[in-house]
């Protein structure tokens, strides 16, 4: 029974994706009046009800036969941003070329995004959780909703003149984050009725990355003490120092290739290692805690809401960065002038999905090599539990200045409530959902 209501959903879905497509809101209308009138003339003998029923086939008859007359072709091409923003009305340039010897006009654009409807066993988990009061049904359409990646209304043409190109503004607006699919793009001519549209597709697979709502921060106020940075040192380009050269040396087991001096080797023909001046910087880190172990979760996604913020938000040209998170792995990356860009970053971390296998304790390999070298570190969790806070408390015990927040559904826990000791140089607080902006201006 699940199964048969899940599949004749799938195919409502379907139809009703179809008839938009296809019909006008004319055309719509007039087939709303086909259907009514068949229903109506069943076993009638009111003449009225089959007048309208075959004056509304005769229409459809029509359109359709004149939309097979329809001819265009064309060639077109996006030109995106790089980012878009949830919730933001997206524009972006498309020159279109129209392919045949004479204008067309009363011609639609329309973009195409991947459909993907939920699963079976969504559909199974949503209806055991809310059967009790047959709320379901309107969580299903809930998470329906939550699917789809953009709104693209279809959107009118200039006159497109004969085998010339033309300049258009194509305008969306993204409802998720991550990378949103561009598939096709459609041009859409009504028949000379009005009532059905001739549509011809052309391919032109695309993406952009859609950032998700950002807030504002206000300063964290994180030590700018240096740190001595230990290692080969890439860091020193970042903050405007030189690699100084120090000296050359024989080459040890373990010894990065990159450190050889090729020159020497081929000189003395044995490995020849250089060594440089280690350097001193401010460095912070970043810490996402992305372990989730549902897929879809409103703190998940206001966890990943606040490291865009704080990505995005102008930090000191001095200062490194590291951002360490998990995907399918533990993973650290260093920001800073010279290193690699911002921007890569920024758009790894709007694309993440929970970890729903793993704990925190798969960062403390990666914590217990980086923090000797850091100055502060701004922690965002997602949840407060013992593994947090040993956590929290392994970063206390190296003496670094430590901002940690966070995110609950419901901010009713009380500071005066926690046993958990605090450290002088580590502040935490406790963010509510449903207030991010103002409780973030509180920190």
């Amino acid at each position: 029974m699940n199964f048969f209501t899940y599949r004749c959903l799938r195919q409502i879905h379907i139809l009703q994706k179809w008839l938009f497509n296809q019909f006008t809101p004319t055309g719509l209308g007039v087939l709303v009046c086909l259907v009514i009138s068949a229903i109506a003339g069943l076993g009638s003998t009111q003449s009225m009800c089959h007048l309208i029923f075959f004056f509304s086939l005769a229409l459809i008859v029509l359109a359709t036969i004149g939309s097979r007359l329809v001819q265009y072709g064309f060639r077109a091409n996006r030109i995106l941003p790089r980012f878009g923003t949830v919730g933001e009305p997206l524009q972006y340039q498309i020159v279109i070329q129209n392919l045949t010897p004479h204008a067309q006009q009363s011609l639609k654009l329309a973009e195409a995004f991947p459909d993907i409807f939920p699963s079976f066993g969504e559909f199974i988990s949503i209806k055991t959780r809310y059967l009790v009061g047959s709320r379901w049904p309107s969580q299903w359409r809930k998470h329906v909703a939550r699917q789809k990646w953009a709104i693209a209304h279809p959107q009118d043409l200039p006159v497109l003149l004969a085998e010339t190109k033309t300049k258009v503004t194509g305008k969306i607006l993204p409802l998720r984050r991550g990378r949103l699919s561009f598939e096709s793009i459609t041009l859409a001519c009504p028949d000379p009725l009005g009532l059905i549209y001739k549509r011809r597709h052309y391919d032109l697979a695309q993406s952009i990355c859609i950032l998700p709502k950002r807030y504002q921060l206000p300063s964290l106020k994180l030590s700018n003490a240096r740190r001595h940075q230990t290692g080969e040192n890439t860091l020193a380009s970042s903050i405007g120092e030189a690699l100084e050269f120090r000296s050359l040396r024989d080459y040890r087991p373990g010894d990065p290739t990159n450190k050889i001096h090729w020159k020497s080797w081929a000189k003395v023909g044995q490995p020849i290692v250089k060594e440089q001046q280690e350097e001193s910087a401010v460095h912070h880190a970043l810490i996402l805690d992305t372990f989730q172990t549902d897929l879809h979760h409103e703190i998940f996604e206001a966890a990943i809401a606040v490291a865009i913020s704080f990505l995005t938000q102008e930090q000191p040209e001095e200062t490194i960065l590291d951002v360490i998170f998990s995907d399918q792995k533990a993973r650290c990356v260093t920001v800073g002038r010279g290193l690699r860009q911002r921007g890569q970053v920024i758009e790894t971390i709007a694309t993440l999905m929970p970890n729903q296998n793993q704990t925190l304790e798969v960062l403390n390999p990666i914590m217990q090599t980086r923090v000797p070298r850091l100055s502060g570190c701004f922690c965002i969790f997602i949840n407060l539990d013992e593994t947090r806070y040993e956590f929290l408390k392994m970063l206390i015990q190296y003496g670094i200045p430590v901002k940690a927040i966070f995110l609950c559904e419901q901010n009713i826990i009380q500071r005066e409530a926690w046993d958990y000791p605090l450290a002088p140089h580590c502040s935490i607080h406790l963010i509510s959902i449903d207030n991010i902006q103002q409780d973030l201006l509180l920190i």
